[in-house]
């Protein structure tokens, strides 16, 4: 076996402390005999000051910072690269605390700035309009880990404390890493951490089924995307493997019950791939769907990989012909057009290859 990498080395050695939740930090640090008081200190300056390095934590007693940086880690990740395109989207590689990279991915468009995210190394559902997918799953990430991408981003980008949408879309499968994400969700959302509002942030997943049901019941959580991409399970089987499991009607299903449960409408995403899922007869169907659900629709026009994968776009006037047939049937949907693409950080772009 070869030498560990130091990231790897550095995890074996301190625990780190970033990510943690307020009850977990407080449990943590019991053994210093770290007062609650100072716990819930530390927790702030973390996540709301985005202060990591304890000799800025000014409140706190300097013998207790000296210890606190003897015995543990506050470590987000680093970014070891990055690639930006004309349209001021900038993709950036991590190196993450506990081993591996993955992608993120950061738009401002307008006044709008949205934070992708992703939520494992690689994924293992196989959609095979995905680039991601060739990865395979790796891992899972820890909250920690997600939660860094945020402070990463908005640190390199000084966005200080302005409002951002953060998306799940990035690298993995959301709900297949469901402790890892609702986890920092709870931490983006706390008031005395970052303070997100749970509504600029949206999860899209491809289809977990059960993990969309138990979604509707946490008392915090993102919004809902569902990534649909096909009217039928014939063709759904062959672009997203995990619709052999939980099959159109039964997704579906649990859609109308997430909205029930939650009172939050439900998000479908429609990747358009020519002359697979765009015919009349798609869009017809397709409309069908979103009528009856508390739903929305977001037309997405595939993102081409040459070499990579082997589906293209409608072209632009195919696309906007669907967008109006669709809008002149009464249902509410936009066009998500691309950004990113010459970054390769557009969406279903991301992959460490």
């Amino acid at each position: 076996m070869g030498p560990k990498c130091p990231n790897e080395a550095m995890a074996e050695s301190k625990p780190n402390l970033y990510g943690m939740e307020r009850e977990e930090l407080r449990s943590v640090l019991e053994p210093l005999e770290v007062p609650r008081f100072h716990a819930d200190q530390i927790y702030r300056w973390m996540y709301h000051r985005r202060v990591l390095d304890p000799g800025g934590w000014t409140d706190l007693p300097k013998n207790l910072r000296e210890r606190l940086a003897e015995r543990y880690r506050i470590e987000p990740g680093t970014i070891s690269g990055t690639a930006g395109d004309d349209d001021g989207t900038i993709k950036y590689r991590i190196d993450l605390p506990e081993g591996g990279q993955i992608e993120a991915v950061s738009m401002i468009q307008d006044d709008r700035t949205t934070l992708c995210l992703s939520s494992q190394v690689g994924c293992a559902l196989g959609c095979t309009f995905c680039l991601t997918a060739k990865m395979g799953l790796k891992r899972n990430l820890t909250a920690g880990e997600i939660l860094g991408q945020v402070h990463l981003l908005v640190e390199d980008r000084d966005l200080g404390d302005a409002p951002c949408n953060i998306v799940y879309m990035g690298m993995g499968e959301p709900l297949h890493n469901y402790d890892g994400v609702t986890a920092s969700t709870r931490l983006l959302t706390d008031p005395s951490g970052p303070g997100w509002s749970r509504k600029r942030l949206t999860l899209s997943t491809a289809g977990m089924v059960p993990a969309i049901i138990r979604l509707a019941g946490e008392p915090i959580r993102p919004r809902l995307a569902v990534s649909l991409n096909a009217t039928t399970d014939e063709v759904r089987n062959r672009l997203m493997p995990v619709n052999r499991k939980y099959p159109l009607a039964v997704l579906l299903d649990a859609c109308r019950q997430f909205s029930l449960q939650s009172r939050d409408p439900v998000t479908f995403e429609y990747v358009l791939l020519a002359g697979v899922n765009d015919s009349d007869g798609d869009i017809r169907r397709l409309a069908r769907i979103v009528r009856d659900h508390h739903a929305k629709l977001n037309l997405i026009p595939f993102n081409a990989v040459p070499d990579w994968l082997e589906f293209e776009s409608p072209d632009d006037h195919r696309v906007r012909k669907i967008r109006d047939t669709l809008l002149d049937m009464g249902i509410p949907v936009s066009v998500r057009w691309s950004r990113g693409r010459d970054a390769r950080a557009a969406c279903g772009q991301l992959a460490m290859l």
